[in-house]
């Protein structure tokens, strides 16, 4: 499994941990029902405290992209099928504000001013 972390980024570790995860499921990397790596195997992997890897694993499991079995460790939830679905509908729905904004004239610099912006506001927050 391809987890990485960029300790120059200034989100937290443990978002990145759960954004790398989310990716990797989502690319089809991270089957549905694959097993995680323990917290304490990937925290000794990445050279990370534990409680990070487990605050990651609980916010993924908190959102339903992961989930428990006791005695058995973590797993990716079959429910990232829906996810892929919710991730199509945003990108028709980019699509057709795409489309809105050629007819009222918002050029593709504007646009993606406007999208990069948003992408960034997410980020801050």
């Amino acid at each position: 499994m391809m987890i990485s972390i960029d300790l120059t980024d200034r989100r937290p570790i443990y978002e990145q941990l759960k954004e790398n995860v989310i990716r990797l499921a989502m690319l089809g990397v991270l089957a549905p029902d694959e097993q995680l790596p323990s917290v304490r195997t990937l925290a000794k992997q990445l050279a990370v405290n534990p409680n990070t890897v487990q605050k990651a694993y609980q916010d993924l499991e908190h959102e339903g992209f992961i989930y428990s079995a006791p005695g058995r460790g973590s797993f990716i939830s079959a429910g990232m099928s829906e996810s892929k679905r919710l991730k199509e509908e945003a990108r028709e729905s980019l699509q057709k504000a795409c489309i809105q904004c050629r007819l009222v004239n918002i050029n593709r610099e504007e646009a993606a001013e406007i999208l990069s912006a948003a992408y960034q506001e997410k980020l801050e927050k």
